[in-house]
């Protein structure tokens, strides 16, 4: 049995005035408030970077901080008044989905640029594709509404930086939030094992994901080191990313106007790699445990 348990400021977002305190009297709240805007700042130089170069590497770089964005705001959404993270994580959603969706027409590209034998048709059309998937991206990223984001991020950092200094509800929040992601994937591991539970494989990914992205910002937030756990949830998730690329790439393929034997080639590869990419799965599951962990 598997056990998971071992025991100018529009242009750009400018940081907000912070008063120059001592780091032992910065509270959480005010910490969380920096990482925030930081993750902001981030993504606005991403952007840029998007609609100037294009390139693979950014536009995933600018799709994980969209994510990081909204599972930060959404952690401390308690403590952030009005409906400010709605409307953030509603703006952010609609470009995390539209990146993706040019980042699995990308990773497709390299994918079968690798196989060994030649797919012209597939190449042609996913290059077509991606050039129309890319001016999706690009007309949503011009229209993104910078300033109104970041006029609600600002009051979300001011509203973060009023919580009372070692508050020990937040404290009792952050940590019972942080065993409901770990007891997500507790849940999941030993079923998404099995071969035929591709759906729950699926919803480990992203549980894993979710639990990743808390202790990333808890790490910053709390200073506190949880490299270990979080480096065996990046193999976790890489694993089981590899895993859904596959299920991507059918999809993808399955919408294309492509020659019998391409179709043969394809199916084959993806059919090897998925059993192979499971198999590691299983592996690490059997041998790799995670370990729940929490500090403030």
């Amino acid at each position: 049995m598997i056990s998971l348990f071992d025991n100018s400021a529009a242009e750009k977002g400018s940081q907000p005035d912070v008063k120059k305190k001592n780091a032992d009297t910065v509270g959480i709240g005010e910490r969380a408030g920096i990482v925030l805007f930081s993750q902001w700042n981030e993504f606005c130089d991403l952007r840029e970077r998007v609609l100037k170069q294009r390139d693979i590497d950014s536009i995933h770089d600018l799709r994980v901080v969209s994510r990081r964005i909204r599972s930060t705001a959404g952690l401390f959404a308690p403590y952030i008044a009005g409906r400010a993270v709605r409307q953030i994580t509603k703006r952010l959603r609609r470009v995390t989905r539209e990146l993706g969706l040019l980042r699995n027409i990308d990773e497709a590209v390299v994918y079968f640029g690798a196989m060994p034998v030649s797919l012209p048709a597939v190449r042609a059309a996913l290059s077509a594709a991606r050039v129309q998937e890319m001016k999706a991206v690009t007309d949503l990223l011009k229209s993104f509404p910078r300033e109104e984001m970041d006029r609600m991020l600002r009051e979300a950092v001011s509203g973060l930086a009023g919580i009372p200094h070692n508050d020990n509800v937040l404290q009792v929040y952050l940590s019972d939030t942080s065993l409901q992601r770990f007891q997500a994937v507790y849940d999941l591991l030993v079923p998404a094992t099995i071969q035929e539970n591709a759906e729950t494989r699926h919803r480990l990914r992203i549980a894993i994901k979710k639990w990743r992205y808390l202790l990333e910002a808890l790490g910053q937030v709390s200073r506190q080191d949880y490299s270990s756990t979080l480096e065996a949830l990046k193999e976790y998730q890489t694993l089981l990313g590899s895993l859904n690329d596959m299920v991507e790439f059918a999809a993808l393929c399955a919408d294309l106007s492509l020659p019998r034997h391409e179709r043969d080639e394809i199916a084959s590869a993806l059919d090897r790699d998925s059993a192979a990419y499971l198999a590691r799965f299983i592996e690490k599951a059997s041998t790799r445990p995670l370990q729940y962990t929490f500090t403030l």
